[in-house]
């Protein structure tokens, strides 16, 4: 139905509902309100007969700019009333854009950054919420107020009475909105239910914005220990037959191999923050390697009857490549009074490691024979009629090229790739008499060209600390031990590194640990002279504050919508020339309904139904009291 609007003479006549009867059941009851009918309403001329008099002026009045009448309003003609009717709303939509300013802000400061020590010890999501949670309710008062408002714009039309309890329901929460949305379909009133209803997800989404993922960042520099030549330091001329050895850093090295393998470890490199990188880089290091060749072993001239061994008897076994081992053992009343457990020889021809391990003249090379079958009784088990577990086994010179990694404090050493000469590492002259060593050269190792280390390739281990670090090991490694079972005369202290060895079942992990051991010494530059550092980076894992920036899209929308809606609103209401009573409850208590009957009764429902079927307008009477009149139609 068109808007209709009421003119001063031309009011148009309404359905009428003539009076109820006036029953006074109690002396106390008021007589119930009549039904407007146009100009005829008791009181009135018209209600009594007379002729009628014009009540209204117009709904929207063209004044006259004299201004000599008190309603006199246009569109912002007074400014400073204007701001006061609807500075509340004002100040609320600009703290709701200060409060989303102040999370772009610290957004701004932290992002990408590491998680900041803010005041109160605060995170930074709890300052994001907290403001908001301020631009939400901030904003929501401009909104629902502004809906306030437009529900008397919208009586400006007869509308059923109903609409007012939508426009109340508009105001306290999204249901309401969703419903008023949906009931006027107007475009101002659209917005305003829409930014009521989205802003249910205003503090969800708030809490996504920020996340924190981890990162690497580099902090310092690293280093790493490698060894471009090794020398004792040590005075190797002899002046006299007092032999020293190697170095007691060396010898602790090697102790260290020999009697606690298991917790030996690659050279630890410098990297305070537990998470570094180096670059591959070439060391040089010692190698092991390992070889059990026992079924390659054999007797040499074994007795014809084994029942008769007794007293000295010689023992000897033939290696590969034609090397041969041999000692002496003592039987006693057909029973093993004296023999050894183990056999450790250097004497092993060179061509023999060559041709067994594929190794040139290395730093050492040892045949080892264990004799676990060898029992006290003869026809239990003797070394004749068993082969010892035998092994050879090699230290040498070698250049590693290592790629080092720390990660989360843990150190993982990879050898890459292992390079010898294929001359090894020969020592020439007599290193254990005085002058033995005159004009002996220095061992070389010249690595061939490579992509990994562009430095020096040459490596070099000096003559004597090569001829005297040999000799030791020779003398410290070599040699036998006797069974548990064997007599001797008196207190004899067993040797402690033929003990160890002889418990040794897994040659290739305690070789590779002396050979580890020595090269960590050799390459910690601390320690060692012509050691030197190889340089990485160092990083922390450290975790950041990341901005999801399109999170906040949704909040900053909001309040821009928030302030067009307020805006919009106040202009219409200008525009219209209406007072600004948004919601406040005296209004409809002083411009409350007129010409409804009281009887609808005090349900719910039946008001409710009475209100559907009810249409109303806002008009404005002749002494310039607005009030909600029934149309009746």
């Amino acid at each position: 139905m068109a808007a209709q609007e009421y003119y001063l003479g031309s009011v148009p006549s309404p359905t009428f509902f003539p009076p109820a009867a006036q029953q006074h059941p109690h002396p106390w009851q008021s007589p119930p309100s009549p039904q407007f009918n146009g100009d005829a309403y008791p009181g009135s001329a018209a209600y009594f007969g007379a002729p009628p008099k014009p009540q209204y002026e117009p709904l929207i009045h063209d004044y006259e700019s004299s201004g000599s009448t008190p309603q006199q309003r246009g569109p912002l003609k007074n400014f400073p009333s204007f701001i006061y009717n609807w500075w509340i709303c004002i100040l609320s939509v600009f703290a709701s854009l200060c409060a989303i300013v102040a999370i772009i802000g610290l957004l701004v400061l932290v992002d990408g950054k590491p998680i900041p020590s803010l005041p109160l010890q605060i995170t930074v999501n709890t300052y994001v919420s907290f403001f908001a949670k301020i631009a939400e309710g901030t904003m929501l008062v401009a909104v629902n107020e502004s809906i306030s408002q437009l529900k008397w714009l919208w009586f400006r039309e007869p509308r059923t009475l109903q609409d007012i309890q939508l426009f109340d329901d508009a105001s306290r929460g999204p249901f309401g909105a969703v419903r008023l949305m949906i009931r006027t379909k107007a475009g101002l009133i659209v917005l305003g239910g829409l930014v009521a209803v989205l802003a249910l997800a205003l503090d969800p989404f708030s809490q996504i914005i920020v996340s924190y993922p981890s990162r690497s960042v580099v902090k310092k520099t690293a280093s790493v220990g490698r060894a471009q030549a090794y020398d004792s330091g040590l005075p190797w001329q002899l002046e006299s037959g007092l032999l020293l050895g190697p170095e007691f850093n060396m010898k602790a090295a090697i102790y260290d191999g020999l009697f606690k393998p298991g917790v030996v470890v690659d050279y630890v490199p410098l990297c305070d923050t537990g998470n570094c990188t180096f670059p591959h880089f070439d060391s040089l290091a010692v190698c092991s390697k390992c070889l059990d060749i026992t079924q390659n072993v054999t007797h040499d001239n074994p007795p014809y009857d084994l029942t008769k061994l007794d007293g000295t008897m010689n023992v000897s076994y033939s290696l590969p490549g034609g090397a041969q081992v041999g000692f002496s053992v003592l039987y006693q009343e057909q029973q093993l009074a004296m023999g050894p457990g183990i056999v450790v020889t250097s004497e092993i021809p060179s061509t023999v490691t060559k041709q067994v391990l594929d190794l040139q003249d290395p730093l050492l090379s040892l045949a080892i024979l264990q004799f676990p079958d060898v029992k006290q009784r003869i026809q239990d088990g003797n070394y004749y009629n068993t082969l010892p577990k035998t092994q050879q086994c090699a230290l040498y010179f070698c250049v590693n090229t290592y790629k080092v990694k720390v990660e989360n404090g843990n150190v993982t050493t990879t050898v890459e790739s292992s390079w010898t000469s294929e001359y090894g590492t020969p020592t020439v002259g007599a290193a254990m008499e005085p002058g033995g060593m005159n004009g002996t050269k220095n061992a070389v190792l010249q690595l061939p060209n490579d992509d990994v280390d562009l430095n020096n390739h040459t490596y070099t281990i000096t003559a004597g600390t090569l001829a005297n670090l040999q000799a030791w090991l020779i003398v410290t490694l070599s040699g036998s031990l006797n069974t548990s079972f064997s007599v001797v005369q008196g207190a004899v202290w067993a040797n402690d590194e033929m003990v160890v060895l002889n418990q040794t079942t897994n040659w290739d992990f305690l070789m590779g640990a002396l050979a580890k051991a020595m090269t960590t010494y050799i390459r910690d530059p601390v320690q060692s002279t012509f050691a030197n550092y190889v340089y990485g980076t160092a990083s922390r894992v450290e975790t950041y504050v990341h901005v999801q920036w399109h999170w906040i899209i949704l909040p900053t929308a909001l309040v821009g919508m928030s302030i067009l809606f307020l805006g919009g609103t106040m202009m219409k209401n200008e525009s219209k020339r209406a007072l600004a009573w948004k919601s406040s409850s005296l209004a409809l208590l002083f411009h409350g309904l007129e010409g409804v009957r009281k009887n609808t009764g005090e349900g719910m429902d039946q008001m409710r139904d009475v209100a559907r079927k009810t249409r109303v307008v806002l008009v404005q009477s002749h002494n310039g009291e607005w009030k909600l009149r029934n149309t009746g139609f």
